[in-house]
């Protein structure tokens, strides 16, 4: 059997042209509870220090002074007009109440919801210089605005993570690759569910060792981002 080991040059970070790009930083995915998102992903998370990991990205991000775009994942009452049915995942999360919020602009019974933001990580989401954009309302960015958001920063390389890994943060990889930018994934800021098919952590570092210009630990990537932010 044929192994591909190929490996692509060194991705090489220029401050003013780098963002951390994250998703799904919500209460829905991080916060430990049952019955909704959490539990698909709570030993992932666990084993490999996840939350913390992202933090420290976030930290060092908001330190240096990177650009920091977050792409938020939420329903409105009126999504539930839609038609089209969902796939395994998307039917499970329809059945668990995932994400939902009461309108785009009234925030009742928003704060402290399965949607609102991880509390630990408001001092970041909530600073007045990261960017929080529309929600994405499938798995990528098609239906939001990070891409915008990235061109108008004259962004040309991505540092990624989010908890997950194998469907929301995948598809924007790809989103962004095809946007036109250079990718960095950090390996150990992201988590993944398992079915009966195998782990999804697993097959998401397959794609990014195809697809993506990096794949880091956050020790590596942290390092990279003060290195570039020193130069």
């Amino acid at each position: 059997m044929y192994v591909f080991t190929h490996r692509n040059p060194e991705m090489k970070l220029d401050k003013q042209h780098t963002a951390l790009v994250l998703a799904d930083l919500q209460n829905e995915f991080l916060e430990e509870k049952t019955g909704t998102y959490n539990e698909l992903i709570a030993d992932a998370l666990k084993e490999r220090n996840v939350i913390a990991n992202l933090e420290q990205l976030l930290k060092t991000a908001q330190e240096l002074g990177y650009y920091i775009i977050h792409s938020p994942h939420w329903y409105y009452p009126t999504d539930l007009q839609w038609n089209v049915p969902g796939g395994a995942i998307g039917d499970y999360l329809a059945g668990i109440g995932f994400c939902g919020r009461k309108d785009p602009v009234d925030l009742e019974g928003f704060h402290g919801s399965r949607s609102d933001y991880y509390e630990p990580f408001k001092k970041y989401l909530m600073d007045g210089h990261t960017c929080n954009t529309s929600p994405h309302k499938n798995f990528g960015c098609a239906s939001n605005d990070v891409i915008k958001q990235l061109h108008m920063r004259k962004i040309q390389k991505v540092i990624m993570a989010g908890p997950v890994a194998n469907i929301c943060l995948e598809s924007h990889m790809r989103d962004i690759i095809e946007a036109g930018c250079e990718v960095a994934m950090v390996r150990d800021a992201v988590a993944a569910g398992v079915n009966e098919e195998g782990n999804g952590y697993e097959a998401a570092m397959v794609n990014y060792r195809f697809m993506a210009n990096a794949v880091w630990t956050t020790e590596e990537a942290v390092k990279r981002m003060k290195a570039a932010a020193a130069a």
